[in-house]
């Protein structure tokens, strides 16, 4: 077990774990919610130390990557005070730009020990059928699993391959990879299971020599060193309507509009700008500017948004000067030709 883990086990008896990730981490793919691969770790931990007051909190959010993962990090993580962190973005970030994936990485990691240095961190590094065939099957390594290694190497932290562990097992026992990734990349029952095994018996080998230091210079440009989140409702100058509810069960309170022209605006210091909204079947496309700029077009629809609501991130613009920026935003007349409406959701603007 981890050292800071077994000590507060010990002493405090008073644990709080959160897990942090995509739609793996989640549970997709699981038949029921404590089938997940983080339902049964946290139940192992509950059953192996039940004098132990056991808090958890679950940051899985499907399709998304490290780079919303840092800028959700103090409303989903740093805000239950964890004092062990699950980190599952290796499939997510497969297909994300290196330089980037290794920043926002680095950005979770920095972010969690600025805040909680007590706090124990752990990367789980999941994988798909695509990463056998284009990189695993032809003895390569993909450049996601790479790079979370390499921010792992530098900060002293454990990695957990429990794609690499999955993808053996099919191997040899000749399975079809459909037996435990039904549709390539989330993994049903049986392979929550050996996801869970995997991670439990490396908990189990006792992880020693891993004294934490203080924080190194960074290994990147800090580009995500001081991100946050403007809350929509509070923020944007606007006349969508204001929600209470929460959107899709993971942040209270947005704004919306349905109206083609309704229109807002948003002041915010930094160098870059997004927005955390949601891709439903009836969203659709965010016309906006910066700085009184030319006029620029984003959609948050896709075709999987025909099948579940989901929260997601789209960054706006990055690389501006530092200082005071405004975006002004509106509901655009157009929409994808498979969307059922024009709606936009948002709940907060990501700054950086």
């Amino acid at each position: 077990m981890l050292e800071r883990i077994k000590k507060k086990l010990t002493d405090e008896k008073d644990l709080c774990v959160v897990y942090l990730g995509g739609s793996i981490t989640e549970g997709a793919g699981a038949s029921a919610q404590d089938r997940r691969w983080a339902s049964r770790i946290q139940a192992w931990l509950e059953e192996n130390w039940p004098d132990t007051r056991w808090r958890s909190h679950n940051a899985g959010i499907g399709g998304t990557n490290s780079e919303f993962g840092v800028f959700r990090l103090q409303h989903d993580v740093l805000s239950q005070k964890p004092d062990l962190v699950f980190v599952e973005f290796a499939v997510n970030d497969y297909k994300t730009d290196g330089n980037q994936c290794r920043n926002a990485m680095e950005g979770i990691v920095r972010g969690i020990w600025t805040k909680l240095p007590e706090t124990e961190i752990v990367f789980v590094l999941t994988a798909t059928v695509k990463m056998e065939e284009e990189c695993y099957r032809i003895g390569q390594v993909p450049e996601s699993v790479i790079i979370h290694e390499q921010v792992a190497s530098y900060y002293h932290i454990p990695v957990i391959h429990v794609g690499e562990e999955l993808l053996e097992q099919i191997r040899r026992e000749g399975a079809a990879p459909e037996t435990y990734l039904p549709d390539g990349v989330h993994p049903n029952d049986r392979g929550h299971a050996v996801y869970y095994e995997t991670i439990k018996e490396y908990l189990l080998k006792g992880i020693y020599g891993l004294a934490r230091r203080p924080l190194p210079p960074p290994m990147g440009d800090l580009r995500y060193g001081n991100v946050r989140m403007l809350d929509a409702v509070k923020t944007a100058e606007t006349d969508f309507c204001r929600e209470a509810i929460s959107l899709c069960g993971r942040y209270t309170g947005y704004i919306s509009s349905n109206v083609p022209g309704q229109a807002g605006r948003v002041e915010f210091d930094g160098t870059g700008i997004g927005v955390y909204w949601m891709i439903g079947a009836d969203s659709g496309i965010m016309e906006y500017r910066i700085d009184g700029g030319k006029m620029q077009a984003k959609s948050s629809w896709d075709t999987y948004a025909l099948r579940f609501d989901r929260c997601n991130h789209c960054m706006l613009a990055s690389g501006l000067e530092e200082g005071r920026h405004v975006l002004e935003f509106k509901v655009s007349g157009d929409k994808d030709e498979g969307s059922l409406g024009h709606f936009l959701r948002i709940a907060a603007f990501l700054v950086m």
